[in-house]
């Protein structure tokens, strides 16, 4: 059972830690202020990468058949 949670709750707990310690010490609005800018540059720094991710996907696709294996095609 403890898999299980952990497995579907993920790293929540630790956040959960980590924002209440920084909300103790800095006050609650700056925690927030500070939580969105670290999820806006990991954000960012994802959608820098995608379009790597997203030609490593397509060939994954095709070599399971779930895209046509035409070579003329761009997305």
């Amino acid at each position: 059972m403890s898999y299980y949670t952990m497995a579907f709750m993920g790293m929540a707990p630790f956040g959960s830690l980590l924002a209440g310690t920084m909300a103790h010490a800095a006050g609650a609005p700056w925690t927030v202020m500070m939580n969105g800018a670290v999820v806006l540059l990991g954000a960012a720094w994802f959608a820098t990468r995608l379009p790597a991710l997203r030609r490593q996907i397509r060939l994954i696709y095709r070599e399971m058949g779930i895209l046509p294996a035409e070579e003329g095609i761009q997305q």
